[in-house]
């Protein structure tokens, strides 16, 4: 067998378990090269019994226990390794015992519950160089038990300083003989384990119950405190008195906080369902980074090695141990679901191993590489529009098919091993003559859409949609003018004399006066104009939803105030109004065109009958279209015509304008001081830029700078310049009418 082919066999035997929907890699019975996991229970059984023997052949040493279990028969509730992370003891409401954890299996070296005089323990740490060989555990009852089990186990002491129960206990990183607690009596207290006196510190976080306390990984005098109502404290032991920085963090308690091995970042985990990154040393109080997790979170630990990784379990309802990516927070890259009960705590044996313990009475020792990976699952091929008529695109790659031959076996390499193909995406924007948002705009700014004179609003509109193009839509305004253009009721005379005006059209006749001959020909000059019109959309249909070009515009010589007249008196008895403006309807919601619909209904108002539900669907679809291509001066005059409650609303809600400091730019809300003074730099606000006096009527200024003044003042300054009066250099463009 060829080195290569010895690299390949055990990068499969590396693979990571996938998860059940997975396919695997058989190819046939005798070289099925499937993974499978090893794992192994107090009991010491395999569970490899799929194994051929051409595998165990070729795995040879390869070979190793992703997976160990040992059951301690009782509920648990938290752990702690050892400093050579060779034992781990576990504590529980029945158990504390100090277990021997190998490459193969678990056995239990000491079982110090008979030694231990607590009834239930909240939480166990061992101890570090001075303390190496001692054990200190929590209990419900406040008190804190040291065991020493380089001393055949024995209690080395107890202390009872705390009025209610201990929920977190931490020694200090660099020096052992420091003890840290925090206690649901809202204090946290600090032991030097080398006197016997009473504790050295108390810190009083004056919040309420201190739900965890770590120590800092570089810095031995700082810690971190997390509380029941959501802040976090940074701490300075030799500063007792008061802490350094307080946040408030979550929305509710925060249950955990694991310090990063940079010294300055810390992670909180809390009811609120999120997993926070800060930035110790920044003045910043927003976070850095949020993780979003579906259930509250009970303990975070980063993972070593990987300083963008960091690790969680719940606190109810959710048995996996998950770890997340910072820089992808909304997906797990990786989680655990060994444990058939809610973990109760999880720390890392080593980059890749992860020690664990729950309520289901397991420890449990796994592998990241037996871990299900989401990530995998999903697809790496992505696509997205624009409102401006491209698409984005990202597509996968693979080297589908490598094959090598070998005298014993052959391997295959295929798209279900994430581990072992090499991907790269191909990204791409491609622009589809789809839809005209230049012409959008165009007609969205300059439509009519007032029914006061539909006349006038239909010659208007139909001139303005055929400057860019849309011969159909100009031509569907000039039905609509003829349709429902009515000035004066119609006359029974009237309509005899343009009857004997469309039947006497012969030039000849000598009893046709010299008005009827001017109808006449009016007449003919509308047939004409509507000939040349069909012949060019004809020719242009196809193209009416071409990009548009510059506006042209065009005008339809008619002499309106004739054909209205002749119209009034001959044809509106015989046209189904309502039928023709229903197919009309119909056709443009077909083509997906809300704004027509929009434009026709604020046109014709009651004079058209259409379900409420159909114009709140046309309206709410056209103003995000408005909406997305930024025309808010249209979407408001579009809203404010609107008769239809729901669209009404639009307007008369989120009506407050929230400015900041022009000096500071620090949010003005609810100021203390009635809005002329900024609460954090104490300054002025709304003074006028040329003045300097404080605006105390109608106020102008920029949402870039902040900065403005006098109504009168802004337009005789920007009538000659467009920079911001203060000299801050920032082009305001404003245009004041």
């Amino acid at each position: 067998m060829s080195d290569r082919s010895k690299t390949v066999v055990g990068r499969f035997f590396d693979r990571p378990s996938t998860p059940p929907s997975w396919p695997n890699f058989g190819q046939t019975p005798e070289t099925d090269l499937t993974n499978h996991l090893f794992t192994l229970t107090t009991n010491h059984v395999w569970s490899d019994t799929n194994r051929s023997s051409n595998e165990k052949q070729l795995s040879g040493n390869v070979q190793r226990i992703l997976k160990l279990k040992h059951n301690l028969n009782s509920s648990l509730t938290a752990l702690s390794a050892s400093p050579d992370h060779n034992q781990v003891v576990v504590a529980g409401r029945e158990v504390l015992k100090v277990l021997n954890v190998s490459e193969r299996e678990i056995t239990e070296e000491f079982n110090l519950k008979n030694r231990h005089l607590n009834k239930y323990s909240n939480d166990v740490k061992w101890g570090n160089t001075s303390t190496k060989n001692k054990i200190a555990t929590a209990a419900t009852n406040g008190s804190i038990a040291i065991l020493d089990v380089g001393n055949d186990s024995s209690l080395d002491r107890k202390i009872d300083e705390h009025s209610r129960a201990v929920n977190r206990i931490c020694f200090n990183p660099t020096n052992g003989s420091i003890l840290l607690s925090a206690s649901q009596d809202c204090t946290m207290k600090l032991w030097d384990l080398r006197e016997p006196d009473s504790a050295r510190f108390t810190f009083e976080g004056k919040c309420e119950n201190v739900r965890d306390v770590q120590f800092n990984s570089i810095n031995q005098y700082d810690f971190a405190a997390a509380f029941e109502n959501g802040a976090i404290q940074k701490w300075d032991i030799r500063k007792p008195t008061i802490h350094e920085r307080k946040l408030n963090a979550h929305l509710g308690s925060v249950l955990a906080l694991d310090w990063h091995s940079d010294g300055r970042t810390i992670a909180s985990g809390g009811r609120d369902k999120l997993i926070k990154i800060w930035d110790m040393n920044s003045d910043n109080r927003r976070p850095r980074d949020v993780i979003h997790s579906m259930t509250s979170i009970a303990r975070v630990q980063w993972r070593p090695d990987h300083p963008n990784e960091i690790a969680s379990c719940a606190l109810l309802s959710d048995s996996r141990i998950f770890i997340w990516n910072i820089r992808r927070p909304f997906i797990a890259s990786y989680y655990f679901e060994e444990h058939e009960d809610v973990p109760t705590g999880f720390l890392w044996h080593n980059s890749d191993v992860l020690w664990s313990c729950s309520k289901d009475k397991f420890f449990i020792q796994q592998d990241i590489n037996c871990s299900y990976r989401p990530l995998s699952l999903l697809s790496k091929c992505s696509i997205g529009w624009s409102v401006y008529d491209k698409i984005a695109f990202s597509i996968e790659k693979y080297d589908d098919l490598i094959a090598e031959d070998h005298n014993q076996f052959r391997i295959i390499q295929r798209r279900t091993s994430p581990n072992i193909i090499e991907t790269r995406n191909e990204t791409g924007i491609a622009s589809l003559p789809t839809f005209d948002h230049k012409a959008f705009s165009y007609l969205a700014e300059n439509y009519i859409i007032s029914n006061h004179d539909i006349w006038s609003a239909c010659e208007h509109n139909a001139k303005i949609a055929w400057d860019v193009q849309r011969f159909r839509t100009a031509q569907t305004w000039k039905i609509i003018q003829l349709l429902y253009g009515i000035l004066e009721p119609v006359d029974n005379n009237a309509h005899k004399g343009a009857n004997s005006l469309l039947n006497d059209s012969s030039p000849t006749n000598p009893s046709k006066s010299s008005n009827e001959t001017k109808e006449s020909d009016s007449i003919k000059d509308l047939n004409t104009v509507t000939e040349k019109h069909n012949e060019s959309l004809d020719v242009k249909e196809r193209g009416k939803d071409s990009e548009f070009q510059q506006p042209r515009r065009t005008t339809i010589k008619m002499k309106s105030d004739i054909v209205q007249s002749t119209y009034n008196s001959t044809l509106c008895r015989n046209w189904d109004k309502e039928s023709i403006m229903m197919q009309l309807f119909d056709y443009y919601a077909e083509q997906g065109d809300v704004q027509m619909c929009v434009t026709l209904i604020l046109v014709l108002g009651d004079m058209i009958k259409i379900s409420q539900e159909r114009i709140e669907q046309w309206f709410f679809s056209y103003i995000e279209l408005l909406h997305r291509f930024q025309l808010w001066c249209a979407a408001t005059h579009i809203i404010s015509s609107c008769r239809v409650p729901s669209v009404e609303m639009m307007n008369q809600q989120s009506t407050t304008i929230y400015t900041t400091c022009n000096n500071c730019f620090r949010p003005i809300l609810n100021s203390r001081s009635g809005y002329w003074i900024c609460d954090k730099c104490r300054k002025m606000l709304n003074p006028c830029s040329i003045c300097h006096n404080t605006v105390k009527g109608l106020y102008t200024w920029c949402q870039g700078c902040s900065h403005g003044g006098h109504l009168f003042h802004m337009k005789e300054w920007f009538s000659a310049n467009n920079e911001c009066p203060t000299g801050c250099g920032h082009n305001c463009s404003v245009a004041i009418e």
